[in-house]
């Protein structure tokens, strides 16, 4: 076994989708709303490949670039 991180992967679609204006988006509230499986071996990543209108606090994830333009054009923050 290497030491490669591998990612669950989930879009900035399914979270504009699934939360409220001002919620945050950690591990545990995406395990909460099924939008991860429960795997400790993998890192949560959001992708930015949607738009986002909701203005969300995003910690403890990994964001990509886009992502993170997005979360925060939308009002929202990231947090590492």
């Amino acid at each position: 076994g290497g030491s490669s991180l591998r990612f669950q992967v989930v879009a900035l679609g399914a979270i504009e989708r699934g939360f409220s204006p001002n919620e945050v988006v950690s591990p545990g509230s995406l395990l909460a709303k099924r939008l991860i499986r429960q795997d400790k071996r993998f890192k949560i990543k959001i992708l930015g490949n949607d738009d986002i209108k909701k203005a969300l606090t995003v910690e403890g994830c990994a964001v990509s670039k886009n992502a993170k333009i997005r979360i925060e054009k939308a009002g929202g923050t990231v947090k590492p």
